[in-house]
């Protein structure tokens, strides 16, 4: 493969790492289940025991996202890429955390909001959600392993290839016989007589 050729797949692929971060900030966004503060007249508030289990609903969506989408992108990486070689890995891992940096940051974007600005204009008996917020930065590293998997999955369970080459064949013409068929093992000429 050429560079200007890996350079554009590689671009697109960057793109396509950003898309693909949005969709899942979207979905990640409409999943969590964000608990609420009750605003209390004292202007104090109060969050209930049940509501208190649903804080890692966003953590959670979020990591199940990650799996999903790094797993899209090392498919895409290594249907479009993996006439390079090894640097097909270094390439997905870079778009994984792409991908998942832009989940993040559109995630927390798109969510309620700043937790502690809308707490301040909240008034007694208000409900407050909390922020869509990752609370555990370390769920970045499933898309990297996700994706990465995919292509060292398939480069270890595919047909060896050399840099630049492209899978062949593996039919034999139809007048070939099979090594392992009777054909094979037939005479060529007859000793008879």
């Amino acid at each position: 493969m050429r560079f200007t050729t890996a350079a554009l797949r590689t671009g697109t692929m960057a793109i396509l790492a950003a898309l693909v971060g949005v969709v899942c900030a979207l979905v990640w966004a409409n999943l969590a289940v964000l608990p609420s503060y009750v605003v209390q007249a004292d202007g104090h508030a109060l969050i209930g025991d049940d509501s208190l289990a649903e804080a890692f609903s966003a953590n959670f969506w979020f990591s199940v996202l990650a799996v999903l989408g790094g797993v899209a992108i090392g498919i895409a990486c290594w249907i479009m890429l993996r006439q390079l070689g090894w640097p097909v890995a270094l390439i997905t891992a870079g778009l994984s955390l792409l991908a998942g940096g832009t989940c993040w940051v559109v995630g927390e974007l798109i969510g309620p909001g700043q937790f502690e600005q809308r707490m301040a204009a909240a008034q007694p008996g208000e409900s407050v959600r909390m922020a869509l917020e990752l609370t555990t930065p370390s769920a970045l590293a499933l898309w990297v392993f996700a994706a990465i998997a995919v292509p060292l999955f398939a480069a270890s369970l595919g047909p060896d290839l050399s840099p630049g080459e492209e899978p062949q064949q593996r039919r034999r013409p139809r007048d070939e016989p099979d090594a392992l068929s009777d054909d094979a093992f037939a005479p060529t000429s007859s000793l008879e007589g």
